[in-house]
């Protein structure tokens, strides 16, 4: 929960940059934004709305931004419609960013009779990390790593973010250093940086080191728990032969403390069921 919270604080941060996202614009389609809203909503919602904006044409515009898959996501932002347009009086529109390593698998609507919620959903993925590399918006590039095709051109985005002028091209790297947790990208950053002569000056800035820092240690994490996947696939697929698309979705979002706990129950499951429970 707290890597999560972290994500969504850096995300957040791009989006308020003075010259904002491109994926911003283009989720208001177009539509400029008037104002950011620091929306503090009542008590029945868990926590604050990620990101409200008034926006040129007197909307309101809500971005959320998620790292898992949560079912309840449909509810959550219906909730938060009828309390911001409660709250503003006026006309709400809604969007939510996934930002996941594993495949996108949320409802971007909701029909409970009279009652309906929906709202923009988008992978971010969807996006070409061309298009936001290409934006010529700094807040852009930390995103472009997360789009499609962003992990193989990270060497193109540092070099981007290297042109940069001083204190903006620390911010921005420090950014990219932060969200390539999301995609596994923390051991070739490092590699990177190394390669391109920076890592030595980006670590003066106790920010990055500690992010650097942070990235090696998740790298170790993330290569154990994709040594104990392996072995679970492995035992599993000879088990049972093959794995329904819900068993393999399953294994991809655990965590590695999942991952150990149904590796003991795999030898002496009889059912595919009995190691990861339910569908």
């Amino acid at each position: 929960m707290e890597q999560t919270a972290k994500y969504d604080q850096t995300v957040k941060a791009l989006f308020q940059w003075h010259r904002p996202s491109l994926l911003l614009e283009i989720l208001t389609g177009g539509v400029p934004v008037r104002q950011i809203l620091n929306v503090e909503l009542a008590r029945v919602v868990e926590r604050r709305a990620d990101l409200v904006f008034l926006l040129e044409d007197q909307t309101i515009f809500h971005l959320e931004f998620q790292t898992r898959n949560d079912k309840e996501m449909p509810y959550r932002q219906g909730i938060y419609c009828l309390l911001l347009g409660q709250r503003y009086r006026c006309r709400v529109q809604q969007a939510v960013i996934y930002l996941g390593a594993p495949k996108m698998r949320m409802d971007h609507e909701l029909d409970l009779g009279q009652t309906k919620v929906s709202y923009t959903l988008i992978d971010i993925r969807d996006i070409d990390a061309e298009t936001l590399m290409a934006s010529g918006r700094p807040a852009d590039l930390p995103l472009a790593i997360l789009a499609k095709g962003g992990p193989q051109r990270l060497t193109e985005i540092l070099k981007l973010a290297r042109g940069l002028p001083g204190e903006e091209g620390r911010k921005v790297l420090l950014e990219i250093a932060e969200l390539s947790g999301l995609r596994r990208l923390q051991e070739p950053l490092i590699m990177e940086l190394k390669r391109m002569s920076t890592l030595d000056i980006f670590l003066k800035v106790p920010l990055v080191r500690d992010a650097v820092r942070n990235a090696a240690r998740n790298a170790a994490r993330n290569a154990a728990r994709d040594a104990r996947l392996q072995i679970l696939r492995d035992q599993m697929r000879a088990k049972f032969r093959t794995l329904p698309k819900w068993a393999d979705d399953k294994l991809e979002s655990a965590t590695s403390v999942q991952l150990q706990r149904w590796l003991k129950k795999v030898l002496a499951a009889e059912t595919i069921e009995g190691v990861l429970g339910k569908k």
